[in-house]
Protein backbone atom coordinates (compact mmCIF):
# COMPACT_ATOMS: atom_id res chain seq x y z
CA UNK A 1 0.00 0.00 0.00
CA UNK A 2 1.40 3.21 -0.85
CA UNK A 3 2.70 5.49 1.98
CA UNK A 4 0.41 8.89 1.05
CA UNK A 5 -3.14 6.41 1.11
CA UNK A 6 -2.00 4.98 4.40
CA UNK A 7 -1.06 8.56 5.66
CA UNK A 8 -4.74 9.94 4.48
CA UNK A 9 -6.31 6.66 5.87
CA UNK A 10 -4.61 7.57 8.78
CA UNK A 11 -5.58 11.18 9.42
CA UNK A 12 -9.53 10.01 8.69
CA UNK A 13 -8.71 7.46 11.13
CA UNK A 14 -8.33 10.21 13.81
CA UNK A 15 -10.88 12.05 12.63
CA UNK A 16 -13.62 9.06 13.14
CA UNK A 17 -14.17 9.44 9.50
CA UNK A 18 -13.07 5.73 8.30
CA UNK A 19 -15.23 2.92 7.42
CA UNK A 20 -15.21 -0.54 8.72
CA UNK A 21 -13.32 -1.60 5.38
CA UNK A 22 -10.42 0.98 5.78
CA UNK A 23 -9.56 0.45 9.16
CA UNK A 24 -9.45 -3.23 8.86
CA UNK A 25 -6.83 -2.32 5.55
CA UNK A 26 -4.99 0.08 8.10
CA UNK A 27 -4.50 -3.23 10.60
CA UNK A 28 -3.71 -5.23 7.58
CA UNK A 29 -0.57 -2.37 6.97
CA UNK A 30 0.29 -1.80 10.35
CA UNK A 31 0.60 -5.39 11.28
CA UNK A 32 2.34 -6.75 8.31
CA UNK A 33 6.06 -6.57 7.71
CA UNK A 34 6.50 -3.86 5.04
CA UNK A 35 5.32 -0.76 6.91
CA UNK A 36 7.35 2.64 6.18
CA UNK A 37 9.92 3.74 8.47
CA UNK A 38 8.09 7.33 9.54
CA UNK A 39 5.22 5.39 10.52
CA UNK A 40 6.52 2.46 12.48
CA UNK A 41 5.35 4.22 15.39
CA UNK A 42 1.75 3.89 15.10
CA UNK A 43 2.79 -0.03 14.05
CA UNK A 44 2.71 -0.53 18.21
CA UNK A 45 -0.48 1.03 18.48
CA UNK A 46 -2.42 -1.30 15.84
CA UNK A 47 -0.61 -4.64 16.76
CA UNK A 48 -2.37 -3.10 20.56
CA UNK A 49 -5.64 -2.95 18.92
CA UNK A 50 -5.09 -6.52 16.91
CA UNK A 51 -4.39 -8.11 20.53
CA UNK A 52 -6.93 -6.30 22.23
CA UNK A 53 -9.82 -7.55 20.07
CA UNK A 54 -8.74 -10.92 20.28
CA UNK A 55 -8.89 -10.98 23.87
CA UNK A 56 -12.40 -12.28 25.86
CA UNK A 57 -14.03 -12.13 29.05
CA UNK A 58 -14.52 -15.50 30.18
CA UNK A 59 -15.81 -15.18 33.34
CA UNK A 60 -19.24 -15.14 34.13
CA UNK A 61 -21.42 -12.30 35.44
CA UNK A 62 -23.51 -12.20 38.34
CA UNK A 63 -26.09 -9.76 38.34
CA UNK A 64 -27.87 -9.35 42.06
CA UNK A 65 -31.70 -10.23 41.57
CA UNK A 66 -34.13 -6.99 41.60
CA UNK A 67 -35.98 -6.51 44.59
CA UNK A 68 -39.68 -6.49 43.64
CA UNK A 69 -40.86 -2.81 44.60
CA UNK A 70 -43.57 -4.26 47.49
CA UNK A 71 -42.23 -1.45 49.57
CA UNK A 72 -43.10 1.13 46.97
CA UNK A 73 -46.74 -0.72 46.00
CA UNK A 74 -47.84 -0.69 49.39
CA UNK A 75 -47.13 3.05 50.20
CA UNK A 76 -48.83 3.98 47.11
CA UNK A 77 -51.86 1.90 48.27
CA UNK A 78 -51.68 3.78 51.49
CA UNK A 79 -51.46 7.23 50.22
CA UNK A 80 -54.46 7.02 47.92
CA UNK A 81 -56.46 5.68 50.76
CA UNK A 82 -55.60 8.61 53.17
CA UNK A 83 -56.25 10.89 50.15
CA UNK A 84 -59.50 9.01 50.07
CA UNK A 85 -60.20 9.48 53.19
CA UNK A 86 -59.20 13.21 53.90
CA UNK A 87 -61.37 13.97 50.59
CA UNK A 88 -64.47 12.02 51.46
CA UNK A 89 -65.02 14.20 54.72
CA UNK A 90 -64.17 16.97 52.79
CA UNK A 91 -66.77 16.50 50.33
CA UNK A 92 -69.12 14.54 52.89
CA UNK A 93 -69.99 17.72 55.55
CA UNK A 94 -72.74 16.79 58.04
CA UNK A 95 -75.98 19.17 58.11
CA UNK A 96 -75.28 21.79 60.16
CA UNK A 97 -78.35 24.11 59.89
CA UNK A 98 -76.39 26.10 63.12
CA UNK A 99 -73.49 27.03 60.76
CA UNK A 100 -71.88 30.35 62.58
CA UNK A 101 -73.51 30.15 65.97
CA UNK A 102 -71.75 29.20 68.62
CA UNK A 103 -72.66 25.99 70.15
CA UNK A 104 -70.56 25.28 72.89
CA UNK A 105 -71.31 24.52 76.53
CA UNK A 106 -69.62 27.83 77.57
CA UNK A 107 -72.17 31.02 77.22
CA UNK A 108 -70.93 33.59 74.42
CA UNK A 109 -70.11 36.28 77.40
CA UNK A 110 -68.03 33.79 79.05
CA UNK A 111 -65.98 33.12 76.20
CA UNK A 112 -64.88 36.90 75.48
CA UNK A 113 -64.17 37.35 79.23
CA UNK A 114 -61.52 33.84 79.01
CA UNK A 115 -60.15 35.95 75.48
CA UNK A 116 -59.85 39.48 77.24
CA UNK A 117 -58.14 37.13 80.07
CA UNK A 118 -56.00 35.50 78.00
CA UNK A 119 -54.85 38.46 75.63
CA UNK A 120 -54.04 40.92 78.95
CA UNK A 121 -52.25 37.88 80.57
CA UNK A 122 -49.76 37.80 76.95
CA UNK A 123 -49.53 42.09 76.92
CA UNK A 124 -48.09 41.21 80.82
CA UNK A 125 -45.80 38.60 79.55
CA UNK A 126 -44.49 40.82 76.46
CA UNK A 127 -44.04 44.13 79.06
CA UNK A 128 -42.02 41.59 81.49
CA UNK A 129 -40.09 40.56 78.65
CA UNK A 130 -39.16 43.92 76.90
CA UNK A 131 -38.38 45.33 80.40
CA UNK A 132 -35.99 42.57 80.59
CA UNK A 133 -34.16 43.77 77.47
CA UNK A 134 -33.14 46.87 78.86
CA UNK A 135 -30.62 44.84 81.17
CA UNK A 136 -29.23 43.33 78.03
CA UNK A 137 -28.90 46.54 76.17
CA UNK A 138 -27.28 47.98 79.53
CA UNK A 139 -24.88 44.46 79.40
CA UNK A 140 -23.79 45.55 75.94
CA UNK A 141 -23.06 48.83 76.66
CA UNK A 142 -20.74 48.12 79.52
CA UNK A 143 -19.36 44.56 77.63
CA UNK A 144 -18.24 47.39 74.35
CA UNK A 145 -16.83 49.78 77.37
CA UNK A 146 -14.93 47.62 78.74
CA UNK A 147 -13.34 46.10 75.55
CA UNK A 148 -12.42 49.62 73.95
CA UNK A 149 -10.03 50.30 76.57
Amino acid sequence: MESNKVEQLLEAYFEGATTLAQEKQLRMYFTSDHVAPHLESYRDMFTAFAFASQETYDIPIHLPKQKKPVLRWISGVAAVVILTIGITTQIIEPDNSDAGIYVGNVPQEVGVLKTKQALGLMGKMFSESTAQLGAVNEFNTTTSNFFKQ
